[in-house]
């Protein structure tokens, strides 16, 4: 699989689990469960991707929520890219705890999930020595459907790539 779609997977993979996760308004504490166990496909038709930072668009993913009580969460992500090869992650992070390592197609990366509410996330992608910085948003708008929006070069503005996922079950 070519780097840049290794790094998008990461990406992705981040940008999923921290869909997975509840939604903040302010600076108060949220907890409980934030109801995405299960499996979510990612609707590429509703989605935004930006080929110059990440590669081609996968044609397609799918993200498994096995953890998700209000403490931590834990994913696996299954991406199928233009060559067919299936990327994979595998992460267990705690909310609002110190970065952790996650398994991005057989590379270790930190990762971190801060709440910002009680349907929305924040997941950070750490690189070495903090040289790269990538995060992203993610909310559940309605019980079936996650919105990713990813800053992946670390510029003010817009997100660079929108995700739309939907609850497959």
């Amino acid at each position: 699989m070519n780097k840049r779609a290794r790094a998008y997977s990461a990406l992705v993979g981040a940008a999923l689990l921290a869909a997975a996760l509840p939604v903040a308004a302010s600076a108060q504490s949220y907890s409980g469960p934030m109801g995405v166990t299960g499996r979510w496909a990612i609707d590429l038709p509703r989605s935004k991707f930006n080929a110059a930072l990440t590669g081609p668009a996968p044609l397609r993913g799918e993200l498994d929520v096995t953890i998700d009580d209000g403490k931590a969460l834990a994913w696996t992500l299954v991406e199928v890219d233009e060559a067919g090869v299936a990327a994979l992650q595998f992460a267990h992070a705690v909310l609002d705890g110190p970065p952790t390592l996650a398994v991005v197609n057989l590379n270790l990366v930190k990762i971190s999930v801060q709440r910002v509410g009680q349907s929305a996330v924040t997941v950070t992608t750490h690189g070495e020595r903090d040289s790269r910085h990538q995060s992203m948003k993610v909310t559940r708008t309605d019980p079936d459907t996650l919105l990713v929006e990813q800053d992946i070069d670390g510029q003010p503005g817009p997100p660079d790539q929108t995700l739309i996922l939907t609850r497959v079950k």
